[in-house]
């Protein structure tokens, strides 16, 4: 009668190591998973968040190229400045140039 009820005691003992080791392999199975899931959650933000910042990129780009265009077209629409402007223009240039400093040593 001993004998059985150690094998008894000895058999759910066995059962209760494989139900703790299979508890331990579906809990780390679980956490795989749950990681898995959750790079792939990041990977497909990522993606998205990329895809949209592009489109933002391409937008900007789209409108400074429509802005320099723009400013193009009213460049060479532009009028031709008078002689007189362009003299007076030439004159304010000479002037500066004339007070302008050029010593090489640089000391003064």
């Amino acid at each position: 009668m001993q004998t059985e009820i150690i094998n008894k005691v000895l058999s759910v003992e066995d059962r209760a190591q494989k139900i703790i080791r299979d508890s331990e392999r579906n809990a780390r199975d679980i956490v795989a998973d749950a990681q898995a899931t959750a790079n792939e959650m990041v990977r497909s933000s990522l993606k998205t968040e990329r895809e949209r910042q592009n489109t933002v990129i391409a937008q900007a780009q789209a409108d400074a190229d429509a802005e320099l265009a723009e400013y193009e077209a009213s460049l060479a629409g532009g009028k031709e400045l008078a002689p007189d402007v362009l003299d007076k223009v030439a004159n304010l240039i000479v002037d500066k140039v004339s007070l302008t400093d050029f010593d090489e040593g640089g000391e003064q």
